[in-house]
């Protein structure tokens, strides 16, 4: 459990310095942090349970969450807090590993790889999606409600 913290930790400060990095509001920069700690910190404990995917899922629907709710309270664009704090969710050594395997010919191995690498990125991309939808349709229902008072 220690370890997971730890990990958390520096995920906050990894993903606050990634949000300097693009130039990031400075108001946004503790909240970006907390954010990609919080999907971190998710990520690491469903590893204890599920496999990579839905670790990923589950920690991409929690950084989608976090940065629709932020990005609401701050009034700022979701793709602040979505862009760092995503960083570490990225499956950019799977990628790696299935370019480096199809170079060397190995292309069963290279298949794995890219096959697990568009696996996270499908989990990050439908989480977001899933999360997008829920606050767009919520909008448009609090829109269809007001208008009819």
């Amino acid at each position: 459990m220690i370890t997971i913290i730890f990990e958390s930790l520096v995920a906050f400060v990894a993903d606050a310095l990634f949000a300097v990095l693009l130039q990031s509001p400075k108001r946004s920069i503790f909240h970006i942090g907390l954010t990609g700690a919080a999907g971190w910190f998710v990520f690491l404990i469903g590893m204890q349970f599920f496999n990579k995917v839905v670790a990923t899922l589950l920690a991409s629907l929690t950084i989608a969450l976090l940065s629709q709710y932020f990005a609401r309270i701050l009034k700022t664009p979701t793709t602040i807090y979505f862009l760092p704090a995503f960083f570490p969710l990225v499956p950019g050594e799977g990628i790696y590993r299935a370019v480096f395997a199809f170079i060397d010919g190995d292309y069963s191995t290279a298949t794995v790889y890219l096959n697990g690498a568009l696996l996270v990125s499908g989990s990050i991309a439908v989480a977001i999606f899933l999360v997008d939808s829920i606050f767009n349709l919520q909008a448009r229902l609090k829109v269809i409600s007001l208008s009819k008072k």
